[in-house]
C-alpha cells in the first residue's frame, strides 16, 4: 500500500475522530456552563435564605419587645383597674355614710317642722 492510499484511508477516520473530539469538547463547555449557572444559583439562594433568616430573627426580636411592652403594659393596666376598684368602694362607702347622715338631717326637720 502507497502512502497516499494509507493517507486517503487514515484522513476520513481522523476527520471523524476530530469532530467527534470536537462535539465532546463542546459538550464539556456546555457541562461547565450549566454547572456554573447551577453553583451562581445556588449561591443566590443561600444569600436568600441568609437576608430571610437574619430578617425573620429581626422581626421576632421586634415582636419580643413589644410583647414584653404590651405585658407591662398591661400589668400597669390591672393595677390602676384595681385601684379604681379600691376607690369606687370607698366611694360607696362614703355615699352610705352620707345618706344616713341625709336620712338623719330629714328626720330631725321634720320632727322640728309642724
Amino acid at each position: 500500500m502507497t502512502p497516499d492510499k494509507r493517507l486517503d484511508q487514515i484522513e476520513p477516520i481522523m476527520a471523524d475522530v476530530l469532530q467527534k473530539v470536537d462535539r465532546l469538547i463542546e459538550g464539556q463547555g456546555k457541562l461547565v456552563e450549566v454547572a456554573t449557572r447551577a453553583d451562581q444559583n445556588a449561591n443566590t439562594a443561600a444569600k436568600g435564605i441568609t437576608n430571610l433568616t437574619i430578617t425573620t430573627q429581626k422581626q421576632y426580636e421586634e415582636l419580643k419587645a413589644g410583647q414584653e411592652l404590651l405585658k407591662a403594659g398591661q400589668d400597669e393596666l390591672k393595677a390602676s383597674q384595681k385601684e379604681l376598684k379600691a376607690s369606687q368602694e370607698d366611694l360607696m362607702a362614703s355615699q352610705e355614710k352620707l345618706k344616713v347622715g341625709q336620712e338623719l338631717i330629714l328626720q330631725i326637720l321634720r320632727e322640728k317642722l309642724p
